[in-house]
């Protein structure tokens, strides 16, 4: 009997990357506008009937409400109204899934998911339960991972090959973003003239370079915010904001709260 070998390559050329955001549990209540610029995976633990939260998609004006024991799965720059109730208590995972620095597997699919899967439920219980920080990180993207997995769309809005040819750009900006950083140096980078690569890029990513910077740029002082010691004023000076005043305009205008209002909520409710 002959044997026929065979040799099947897969291209790894692309490799996306996994960035656990945030996580943390709270109890609040608030009404607000949202466009976060990450995904984000939630389990509602207690909530009232009488008096609910609830979510609204603004693009298909869809409200989604906030079940105990119901995991909610949304994705990155999904417009949306949030209102959580005092009684709503949750615990959350800000991820992205990142095929390119900044670009998101979940880029232009804004949604929100409503999931009745007890296992899933079970497994985001056994994270925020788990004392090791260390195994914590890597229970939860464990999780992530599944739903990623889960919700992998069909058909992804992105043609790689082009995308390719802004990967070192991605990089750079990805090194030099600040306040200052704008779409003027990103095609001077690429050699190309202003009207052409904003164009250009956004034909390719979906996405105006302007709006790509500011999501990264939001979500960069958001990072700062959460996770280091820096005053407010430092955080403005690293991004190149003229002045904290500025800064925080910025903060607010795009996320509904200010730095302040965001470090001080983070820390209350981290367990």
């Amino acid at each position: 009997m002959k044997y026929q070998y065979c040799f099947l390559r897969t291209p790894v050329s692309i490799q996306p990357e996994l960035r656990l955001i945030d996580m943390f549990e709270e109890s609040t209540e608030y009404l607000r506008n949202w466009q976060l610029p990450f995904n984000a995976l939630s389990l509602t633990k207690d909530e009232d009937p009488e008096d609910p939260s609830w979510c609204e998609l603004r693009e298909s004006k869809r409200r989604i409400y906030m079940e105990k024991d119901t995991v909610n799965f949304t994705t990155v720059d999904t417009p949306m109204q949030l209102r959580y109730s005092g009684s709503n208590r949750h615990c959350a995972i800000h991820f992205r899934y990142e095929l390119f620095p900044g670009v998101d597997l979940f880029t232009s699919v804004h949604d929100r998911y409503l999931i009745r899967d007890k296992k899933l439920v079970e497994s985001l219980h056994t994270v925020f339960a788990e004392q090791d920080p260390l195994r914590r990180i890597a229970m939860a993207e464990h999780v992530v991972m599944k739903v990623v997995l889960d919700f992998w769309p069909e058909h992804i809005p992105l043609d790689f090959e082009k995308m390719q040819q802004f990967s070192e750009l991605l990089k750079y900006v990805n090194t030099h973003l600040d306040s200052r950083f704008g779409v003027p140096e990103m095609a001077a980078f690429m050699g190309w003239s202003e009207a052409y690569f904003a164009r250009t890029f956004h034909s390719v990513f979906h996405i105006t370079p302007k709006k790509y910077l500011i999501r990264e740029l939001l979500s960069r002082a958001m990072s700062l915010l959460k996770n280091t010691d820096k005053s407010i004023k430092q955080i403005a000076e690293e991004l190149n904001f003229s002045s904290e005043f500025n800064f925080s305009r910025f903060v607010r205008h795009y996320c509904g709260y200010s730095p302040s209002e965001i470090r001080k909520n983070h820390r209350n409710v981290r367990k």
